[in-house]
């Protein structure tokens, strides 16, 4: 299922890190996460399963072919899915984050306020 690659740790990065670049090779985002190789061979595999990115592999008769990887319009849509969540989150914190005022010893019910914050402060 989508949803299970894309909550996958370094997926969101990933596809951030290759939105503006028409390509990069697998040792440079190996590098740019700091993890190890087998762990981004798997997410990239993942992605490329997906068509969240493209792969190509660059045969210049080299023991070692460079495979690049970029960005699919699927991938794209993506990044708006995590766009989304991000406003759907910071909504759901906003419902919650009122200054209350009101006179001392004033009793106030909040239903289902979880993660609520209050914050008290003496008035003039």
């Amino acid at each position: 299922m989508i949803f299970k690659v894309l909550a996958k740790k370094f997926v969101r990065e990933i596809l951030e890190m290759l939105e503006n670049v028409d390509e990069m090779y697998f040792s440079e985002i190996m590098n740019k996460l700091n993890t190890h190789q087998g762990t981004v061979g798997r997410v990239l595999g993942e992605l490329v399963d997906y068509n969240l990115l493209s792969k190509r592999e660059d045969e210049e008769g080299k023991k070692l072919n460079k495979t690049y990887y970029s960005i699919t319009d699927d991938g794209r849509e993506a990044l708006e899915f995590y766009e989304y969540a991000d406003r759907m989150e910071n909504s759901r914190k906003s419902k919650f984050h009122n200054e209350i005022k009101g006179n001392v010893g004033q009793v106030i019910n909040i239903d289902k306020a979880e993660g609520l914050e209050i914050n008290f402060k003496k008035g003039n």
